[in-house]
């Protein structure tokens, strides 16, 4: 089943909003919880922000200002996330350097992150046409990248183990044949306090549905409920893409909603779609 959502609309009947009323657990950082919660307020949900994890700077930016102040040693960079991007463009900013220096070699981005880029006056060389680090290494290989040298940003992760997306992505560019170089641009760290009373929502099984976002959020909410999945499993899960989802399954987290438009509204519409089905 599928419908289109005008978040724009302010006036909904009831029986258009089939989250009305829902508490949904997110777990999501702050940099995206904005959106997330604004989309499922307009849709008469009740949001209870849990923020797993956080984003920060870096501490130390050594590594990745050589590799920006030798931009050109390069042939694509490939970033995987809408905070790469703008951490990539944040430090270049600091620096003293233009964003046009990026237009020295190929970018390539999901299609959910490329206005990150089109904002900061770049466009993608490549956008998979499947939104997920698969259809991107695919598409890399149909434009010929071997013994190209790719950059790819991505978080240092702080407080749980490190996501298993990341290693696997620079592993399979490896094998299309490309030389990699993995820098941090930015901190994840896993929140370990502050979250008592919302913890105590999905305890006591007053959650309808919980989100997840990236694998690291599930990895640091299963280190807060002492590894026992019991509480999220009694609401319904959607997660923001396949690789997140593997994730939760293997952690034995049951997997409900997957969207195909892997955004934020497309999340929140395929969180409807779910619910319309059932009575």
């Amino acid at each position: 089943m599928s419908h289109t959502i005008d978040f724009k609309k302010k006036l909904v009947p009831k029986k258009e909003l089939p989250l009305l009323g829902k508490r949904v657990f997110l777990t999501t950082p702050r940099n995206y919880a904005g959106l997330l919660t604004q989309l499922l307020v307009l849709r008469g949900a009740r949001p209870v922000w849990a923020p797993t994890i956080e984003i920060w700077p870096l501490n130390d930016y050594r590594e990745l200002d050589d590799a920006l102040s030798n931009i050109t040693r390069y042939h694509w960079i490939a970033f995987t996330s809408t905070n790469g991007i703008e951490a990539v463009c944040q430090r270049l900013r600091d620096t003293g350097k233009p964003i046009s220096e990026l237009k020295k070699v190929k970018l390539t981005a999901f299609k959910a992150d490329a206005a990150a880029l089109e904002n900061e006056g770049l466009k993608a060389d490549l956008i998979p046409r499947v939104g997920d680090p698969q259809g991107m290494l695919d598409d890399l290989k149909k434009t010929g990248v071997t013994g190209n040298k790719v950059l790819v940003p991505v978080p240092d992760v702080h407080g749980v183990a490190e996501p298993y997306v990341v290693p696997e992505f620079i592993k399979d560019l490896q094998k299309i044949g490309m030389e990699t170089h993995r820098v941090a641009v930015y901190e994840t760290s896993a929140v370990t306090r502050g979250l008592d009373f919302e913890l105590e929502v999905l305890k006591k099984g007053q959650a309808d549905i919980t989100v997840f976002t990236s694998s690291a959020e599930i990895y640091a909410l299963l280190k807060l409920l002492n590894n026992d999945a019991t509480a999220v499993n009694r609401t319904v899960v959607a997660y923001m893409g396949v690789y997140t989802a593997r994730t939760g399954q293997h952690e034995g987290i049951r997997h409900d909603i997957i969207p195909a438009d892997m955004t934020m509204p497309g999340l929140v519409t395929a969180i409807e779609e779910y619910f319309l089905t059932r009575p």
